[in-house]
């Protein structure tokens, strides 16, 4: 066998299509290229994806990716596209990048291959647009670093990059790690020799940052650190029930200390929620990172109120000195210090990196560990995560020198129970009104499920039926929603089911609450997984509008769900003429009918019923993972955007569960949605639909929905109405 040559891998970077395979992955249109239905060169698409032939199946670490990190799809073929070529392999390990995750791409002579290259770092989001033209373009590829499991899928293909070159697979099987870093592979990605090999076991690593001050210069001061033990327990919190998921019994006391705010940012994580994170046996619950507020908080550190608050121009006018004060941040920063053995992620705390609590003599001390004061210090788990406080630590860079002293109160739990630290947040942010209450279930949606909620005056009874509003509200607004104007807002006399019928249906659905049997997709915990569902409204009300809108669109003349069905051919057969509303949203008449329950209170409640049991159902498979919809964008805070809408809405087509909705729409309409009004060909059937009527009408439709579900030939659907019916 010939010896390993990494000059096999020579693929021509002369070629744009090396740049424009970036794109097509990043809009997920690969198949059009693989079935020849749009051109691309054959020998640039097979290099990239390292399959011999384009009949070839798409390898299964390409296919995740592509399905499950959508945010992260153009900087992962970027980096695939590097290891495509030798030359660009050896010019990244030794002229273009740092050990810290990115480096200075320099253009020399300005070559086919060396301008694709550069067009490829922009195209990737590894460099910023305005560099596309330049010589020198500073690249960071730190964004997929921070993401868990998504190195798996990279150290596959290296294996494939690293069979190419030569070795055998018996070798690459064994040793693909050492093997690749022989060749310098964690040189042209910027990583250390760790930080490499704990990418490629699916965890995520931290750029190693410079520091332009000598850290032991905070050792001698805060390694040690002598706090007071507050004792804060009643006797009857002891009767309060702590087997519940994540809120097991909290110590009966906390600490509280002082610390440099720059060494409390180092030694502390903040688990933010993001798009696509594993979740292992703990769940991250922090919100994420609002960079204006943290801006704001500088700017106020700095300056002070009110000067903090002005335009750049007017703070550096002279006449407007007298403005500035002291930024002063007294309130204390809310942290939980790991215990041994703890997991967050796919992550597990060192227990080198612990924190220690020392109470042996009269006072009790935090001692940090050693290599917090080492700027090489790298650990998998910091020994601090956040609780509350996060946007005034991230105002601070912990590399710079500052100019005095800077230190802040810090309150801490140790080994604190997320159910715990969710209900610690309310308590800070919700319950003095500091945020919207509605808000607040977003930021820490862990709250929907929590049941010391469930008689506030301002809580769980609050989020059901102000968010209900809210969601209504998006489905009248939405200019795509099947609903919208349609539904009477203000109590106007209207053919349209009105708003308060359609707010109690979501809370007799979505937002209910069951010890023992369904709960609400939207306010409980998903039995199976022992986690909430965490998404925010503009994805519960995308959720219900595509919901609505696959049944509106399943019931188009054309749409085969609608050959031969009665109901819908009786319906469809009167005479009336459609609003101009209906017209422009091209419903069909079965849909908008006053005789189609599908438009009344009784169907809409019914149907929100079952599809809520459904989906609920759905939500609690093994292979549905509705939270790697997690939002990563801004939260909406006074309403429901548009925007926000088609953003989650694009999200949803592209997740397994939209085509369980289209199922789902196309066996609900194998329903016989008539009134009891309407007309029948066969008088009995009409006498039948009267048990439709009043409030026992709702178990009646949700019954013989399941009846309908349950002879599906659709395997899927007949699967989970087996287990409605098993439950009921």
């Amino acid at each position: 066998m010939s010896k390993p040559d990494i000059t096999k891998l020579k693929t021509s970077w002369t070629k744009f299509d090396t740049v424009r395979f970036i794109t097509i992955v990043g809009n997920d249109e690969l198949d059009l290229y693989l079935h020849d239905e749009q051109p691309i060169d054959h020998a640039i698409l097979k290099a990239y994806l390292g399959v011999d032939k384009l009949s070839d199946p798409i390898p299964k670490y390409w296919k995740d990716v592509i399905t499950n990190y959508s945010q992260l799809r153009k900087m992962f073929t970027l980096l695939a596209g590097i290891f495509t070529h030798h030359e660009n392999i050896e010019k990244f390990a030794h002229t273009y990048s740092t050990k810290n995750m990115g480096g200075t791409f320099v253009l020399t002579d300005g070559s086919k291959h060396q301008t694709n290259m550069r067009s490829a770092l922009v195209e990737g989001g590894a460099a910023l647009t305005s560099y596309r033209r330049k010589h020198e373009v500073p690249f960071d590829f730190s964004k997929i670093f921070a993401q868990e499991e998504i190195g798996k899928n990279f150290k596959e293909l290296i294996a494939e990059r690293l069979r190419r070159i030569g070795y055998d697979e018996k070798e690459v099987q064994i040793d693909t790690v050492n093997l690749a870093i022989a060749n310098d592979f964690h040189l042209a990605l910027g990583l250390t020799k760790p930080q490499f090999k704990t990418w490629l076991e699916g965890k995520s690593v931290s750029q190693i940052k410079e520091f332009h001050y000598d850290l032991n210069l905070l050792k001698d001061e805060y390694q040690s650190n002598t706090c007071f033990r507050v004792n804060q327990w009643l006797s009857n919190w002891d009767s309060i029930d702590y087997s519940l998921p994540m809120r097991s019994k909290p110590d009966n006391h906390f600490y509280m200390f002082k610390m440099d705010i720059r060494l409390l940012k180092r030694i502390s994580d903040v688990h933010r929620r993001s798009t696509n994170k594993p979740r292992a046996n703990e769940v991250n619950i922090q919100r994420n990172l609002k960079e204006d507020r943290s801006i704001e908080i500088q700017q106020y550190v700095q300056q002070g109120f009110p000067l903090s608050t002005l335009s750049e121009k007017d703070r550096l006018n002279p006449e407007n000195d007298i403005l500035r004060m002291p930024g002063i941040l007294p309130t204390a920063i809310l942290v939980n210090i790991l215990g041994a053995g703890q997991k967050r992620g796919n992550s597990t705390i060192n227990s080198d990196d612990l924190a220690i609590i020392d109470e042996t003599g009269t006072d009790a001390k935090i001692i940090l560990p050693e290599g917090a004061f080492s700027d090489t210090w790298n650990p998998e788990l910091k020994p601090f995560e956040v609780i509350d406080g996060q946007h005034r630590l991230w105002a601070f860079d912990e590399t710079e020198q500052i100019n005095g002293n800077y230190e802040v109160p810090v309150v801490a739990y140790y080994n604190l129970d997320r159910a715990w630290q969710a209900y610690l947040f309310y308590v800070i942010n919700i319950k003095p009104k500091k945020i919207n209450t509605s808000l607040g279930y977003d930021l820490y949606p862990l709250l929907r499920t929590q049941e010391w909620l469930e008689n506030s005056r301002d809580g769980l009874k609050v989020y059901r039926e102000t968010r209900s509003q809210e969601l209504v509200e998006a489905l009248w607004s939405y200019p795509e929603s099947p609903w919208h104007h349609r539904i009477s807002m203000l109590g106007e006399e209207s053919n349209n089911i009105s708003q308060h019928a359609f707010i109690r249906a979501l809370t007799d659905s979505y937002f209910k609450k069951s010890r023992k049997g369904i709960s609400g997709l939207f306010s409980d915990v998903l039995r199976s997984k022992n986690e909430e569902l965490r998404w925010v409204r503009p994805q519960q009300a995308a959720f219900l509008i595509l919901l609505w809108d696959a049944i509106s669109q399943a019931l188009k003349n054309d749409a085969p769900s609608t050959d031969g069905v009665e109901w819908i051919e009786m319906v469809r057969a009167e005479k009336t003429s459609p609003s101009s509303i209906e017209k422009e949203l091209q419903l069909d008449r079965a849909f908008t009918s006053k005789s189609s329950n599908l438009s009344r209170d009784q169907g809409v409640t019914g149907l929100m019923m079952f599809s809520n049991d459904f989906f609920y159902i759905v939500a609690n498979e093994p292979n549905i993972d509705l939270n790697s919809l997690a939002w990563d964008n801004e939260i909406d805070e006074r309403q429901i955007e548009a925007a926000s809408i088609d953003i989650a809405i694009n999200n949803f087509r592209s997740h397994p569960i939209y085509s369980y909705i289209q199922s789902f729409a196309e066996q609900v309409l194998k329903f016989d949605w008539r009134t009891s009004t309407a007309n029948f060909l066969d008088p009995e059937k009409a006498e039948y639909q009267k048990k439709y009527r009043g409030s026992g009408g709702y178990r009646e439709i949700w019954n013989d929905l399941l009846k309908v579900f349950l002879e599906s030939d659709n395997k899927r659907i007949k699967s989970i109405a087996k287990q409605l019916a098993d439950i009921n």
